[in-house]
């Protein structure tokens, strides 16, 4: 099928008050998720890990992930460049087709079929929130993914979706066969090929 109709002008608008996607489910500052002052002092292996296991308990609906700086500033410069991309997820009656939009620190997923009915107002089935405050310091951006329909997208499959989101932004090659030509050649985008490369049947 062909995505001509996307392109980087295309999308979501804004957040809670722009007329788009609503306020995000997590703060956005992290601040206000966990006292930093718990992490002074305290070497970047051992944050990391204390922020996994924060969110090893699934049943909340939540998935923590991190992210080195330079990670992050490769993954920031990618987005920016290319704020759109297509995942599917496996499901046991075929797969469905997310779409992910950056915004900000944000990565927002919402189905295909919404995004087409109505951009503006799909909602975020998956919310990734990038928190950078330790990135100067420790050399280290926690990650919070929000699941808001655990029917569609639950812990255990976001998890799977943000390893591969990272994967396509962040592999160079990926990143250039697939994200870039989905962003600026959509035309040239060969959705089949795509979902053959992940594992799926087309």
């Amino acid at each position: 099928s062909s995505f001509s109709s996307f392109s980087s002008s295309s999308g979501l608008s804004g957040l809670a008050g722009v007329g788009g996607w609503k306020a995000p489910p997590s703060p956005t500052q992290l601040e206000k998720v966990v006292k930093l002052e718990t992490f002074a002092g305290q070497t970047s292996e051992y944050i990391g890990q204390t922020w996994l296991k924060f969110h090893e308990d699934e049943t909340k609906g939540r998935v923590g992930w991190t992210l080195t700086r330079s990670q992050y500033k490769q993954l920031k410069r990618n987005a920016n460049e290319c704020p759109l991309f297509i995942i599917p997820l496996e499901k046991p009656e075929g797969y469905v087709t997310l779409v992910v939009q950056w915004q900000s620190q944000l990565a927002l997923f919402t189905t295909l079929d919404e995004f087409r009915a109505s951009a503006s107002n799909a909602d975020s089935h998956l919310t990734l929130t990038h928190y950078t405050e330790l990135a100067a310091k420790k050399g280290l951006v926690l990650v919070r993914g929000d699941t808001s329909t655990p029917k569609l997208i639950n812990a255990f499959e976001a998890r799977m979706l943000v390893k591969r989101l990272y994967d396509y932004y962040l592999d160079p090659q990926k990143y250039s066969r697939w994200v870039k030509t989905f962003n600026h050649a959509s035309k040239q985008f060969d959705y089949n090929s795509y979902i053959k490369e992940l594992g799926f049947l087309a």
